[in-house]
């Protein structure tokens, strides 16, 4: 095996209900001492939330080479992945019937994170465990 993912399958979760995409991603979790890296991007009806940096995985692309890709196109950086920690499932509201399995993984940053808005990415902020932003998503807020 290469390490490359099918980012294209697609399977009826219940019977008789509509198709729905299944798509792979990755985050990063990046972290110093007593914070974590949040990015804030926007939903498809322009509501801002945060999460991790990272996205989907393209066809024939690995999981890392995808989490790199990602942190290069929204934070203009570069990392080192250190491990896999845990897959979270996202239910996305802009993708008709799509879910995500993210993989997240520990990381630390090489470079200083420059925030890149034409991939979305609005800001970017390092927040203390104790008081993530209220319109983090939920799926992640548990993951950290």
């Amino acid at each position: 095996m290469d390490g490359r993912c099918d980012t294209t399958n697609t399977m009826s979760l219940l019977p008789g209900t509509d198709v729905h995409q299944v798509r792979l991603g990755a985050k990063a979790r990046i972290t110093t001492a007593d914070r974590v890296l949040l990015v804030q991007e926007r939903h498809a009806d322009g509501s801002p939330f945060w999460t991790l940096p990272g996205g989907g995985v393209v066809p024939d692309e690995s999981l890392i080479g995808g989490l790199r890709r990602e942190l290069r196109e929204e934070l203009d950086c570069a990392i080192t992945i250190d491990s896999f920690r845990e897959t979270v499932w996202y239910a996305h509201e802009s993708g008709m019937h799509t879910l995500t399995a993210y993989r997240i993984f520990d990381c630390h940053l090489l470079s200083a994170p420059q925030p890149n808005p034409t991939e979305g990415i609005i800001n970017y902020q390092w927040a203390s465990h104790d008081t993530l932003p209220a319109t983090m998503l939920p799926q992640l807020r548990f993951a950290l």
